[in-house]
């Protein structure tokens, strides 16, 4: 895979930057600071601007059964869970692998683990037998992207 650009940002820093002073006041929470900066035009702008692209490239479990017009009924059905214990899962912060492989596998995709390092990225290996535990065969081979050596 080849290198990206890296991404320029447009903003000049007089119009987003927060003083001292300013960093001092609002420093109690994160709520604060954050509401500070919003009172900016050219902050909120990037603030909204930067959340759109995290959200672009970012899905629920929920919000990828939706795009691809699926019940829970339905997944539940192709995974052998019951509708309960697939609303569960999307609402979940930590699960298996092999959980997270069939849901996604349920919705027509394939599941890919990818570790992304300053010098490249690399597909993960993962054993996706039954047991968790397979053979060689059983292992997805590792894809080192961006120059990076295995």
């Amino acid at each position: 895979m080849a290198k990206g650009r890296i991404p320029v940002d447009s903003a000049r820093v007089d119009e987003t930057e927060i003083s001292d002073e300013e960093y001092e006041a609002t420093a109690t929470s994160q709520g604060d600071l954050r509401a500070e900066l919003l009172t900016r035009p050219a902050a909120r702008a990037r603030y909204e601007q930067t959340l759109g692209e995290i959200n672009r490239h970012q899905a629920t479990l929920a919000q990828v059964r939706r795009a691809r017009a699926l019940a829970q009924a339905t997944i539940a059905e192709l995974t052998g869970m019951n509708q309960s214990e697939v609303s569960k899962l999307e609402r979940r912060s930590d699960l298996l692998i092999s959980t997270l492989r069939k849901f996604i596998e349920a919705t027509g995709g394939e599941l890919h683990l990818v570790a992304n390092y300053p010098e490249g990225s690399i597909e993960l290996c993962v054993p996706w037998g039954p047991s968790g535990a397979g053979d060689d065969d059983d292992v997805l081979p590792i894809d080192v992207r961006d120059g990076a050596s295995a």
